[in-house]
């Protein structure tokens, strides 16, 4: 199994909301070209994406090319995050530019749905919606309109993997399995530190990067709630928000949280052991990376779904995703959508670029295909594909980003950053990000 290791997408929001901004202004007045759906399947289309999804793509080209001979494909690795900026700037022009199909994040489709409504073809022009049932419900409608516009297939489906040394919990005479809740992982963590002097997090405290945000986003996605609900409306202050901030900050105080900067390469110290840190959330791609990159480490690290929050609360979450995403400037949108349907809407395609690539797919047959489900020797036999597909399988939230993630995310590392270098009180400091998110949005405060 091969995960992506393309650096997490989220750490290039911060940086790119400016851009996108800008080009926001000068894209309302794109106009968009009506969906070709009688369209012939021939010609040549362009894919933008990047390093391994991209693989995945080309993997599946060959195929393709057996039902449509006539049909050329050209996979671009654009690059991440170059891509996001790429995209932008093609639509605030127009769609000048723009390629036939674009690999989007799923926090940049809300973004690209609001600013540019025009500038995404309606894939149930071409009877995407027909494929709905096939893909977990929230994946879906975070690539869907509010009036239920069809803007991106799933690609990338990543639950949340959470990760944990189980040569450390074994050295401090901790039984993982029996830790339920967060309330008995910090209470393990510290144990755990006495023992062997272990974190049990590790975190960029200064908050020089947006994955900063990685474990509030984690903490209050288990509570089903996220910076804004269905509506649009602010609600990262709300008690699910507090409570998530109000963990971390306790695990801080209680000297269990690791202050790392939050590069790359930290992270690679920190999953091959040279740094003692005992647990590690991310998407489930975090799996493919530990394997590859901390061969040393085999039958030291154990994969889990997440600990609830409350007892009987959710264990599982969604940790971002992609979609594949036709512009409306394309000259040749049946081509791309049928290369698109080819690829992630039928279990051969599936087949193809989960093997080429290996993004975590949403695709139910994929998921249900023999073989997928394995036990996995790396984390001692774990079928940690099963762990994916069974959080999947929760009734998890609808991840609801809009247009102002990249706001509210730099909003919240910076109360996050208050909260653990200067003792802040986390609702007072949510409240702030909240209503600062609101000045500068025009957002309402849920109530």
């Amino acid at each position: 199994m091969m995960f992506s290791k393309t650096k997490p997408w989220r750490r290039v929001a911060i940086a790119t909301v400016a851009a996108a901004t800008v080009a926001t202004l000068v894209g309302c007045s794109a106009q968009a070209d009506e969906p070709q759906t009688d369209g012939e399947i021939s010609g040549k289309i362009t894919v933008w994406t990047w390093n391994a999804p991209g693989e995945g793509l080309r993997a599946a080209i060959p195929a393709f090319q057996e039902l449509h001979p006539d049909v050329e494909i050209d996979v671009q690795d654009v690059g991440n995050p170059a891509i996001w900026e790429k995209i932008t700037t093609g639509m605030a022009a127009g769609g000048s530019g723009l390629a036939d199909v674009l690999n989007i994040g799923i926090d940049y489709m809300g973004n690209y749905a609001e600013k540019f409504p025009d500038q995404l073809v309606d894939l149930r022009d071409f009877g995407a919606d027909e494929l709905a049932a096939e893909f977990p419900a929230g994946a879906w409608k975070s690539g869907s309109g509010a009036d239920g516009q069809v803007y991106g297939i799933p690609y990338e489906v990543n639950a949340a993997g959470f990760f944990f040394r189980k040569d450390l919990f074994e050295a401090a005479g901790l039984e993982y399995a029996g830790i339920e809740t967060w309330d008995d992982l910090l209470d393990a963590g510290v144990v755990l530190k006495e023992k062997t002097g272990a974190s049990l997090f590790s975190m960029d405290k200064a908050g020089t990067v947006g994955d900063s945000a990685g474990l509030f986003e984690l903490l209050i996605n288990l509570q089903g709630a996220f910076y804004f609900n269905a509506d649009g409306e602010i609600t990262m202050n709300g008690e699910e928000g507090v409570r998530a901030l109000e963990i971390i900050k306790k695990a801080n105080d209680l000297g269990l949280v690791e202050d790392v900067p939050g590069t790359w390469d930290n992270l690679l110290i920190t999953l091959r052991g040279e740094r003692d840190v005992a647990t590690s959330s991310s998407g489930g791609w975090l799996s493919g990376v530990i394997e590859s990159e901390a061969p040393d480490m085999a039958g030291k690290w154990g994969v889990s779904p997440p600990k609830a929050v409350t007892s009987g609360g959710l264990t599982g979450a969604v940790n971002g995703g992609t979609y594949l995403s036709v512009p409306s400037s394309s000259p040749n949108q049946a081509t791309a959508w049928a290369f698109i349907n080819f690829a992630l809407g039928t279990l051969e395609g599936q087949q193809l670029v989960y093997d080429g690539g290996g993004m975590f797919p949403g695709f139910a047959p994929m998921l249900e295909s023999p073989g997928f489900v394995a036990p996995n020797e790396y984390f001692g036999g774990t079928e940690v594909n099963q762990i994916f597909i069974d959080e999947l399988n929760q009734d998890t939230p609808v991840v609801n980003y809009t247009s102002d993630y990249a706001r509210a995310l730099k909003a919240y590392v910076d109360a996050q950053t208050r909260v653990l270098l200067q003792g802040a009180d986390p609702q007072t400091e949510l409240d702030a990000a909240a209503e600062q998110v609101a000045q500068a949005t025009g957002r309402t405060l849920a109530e």
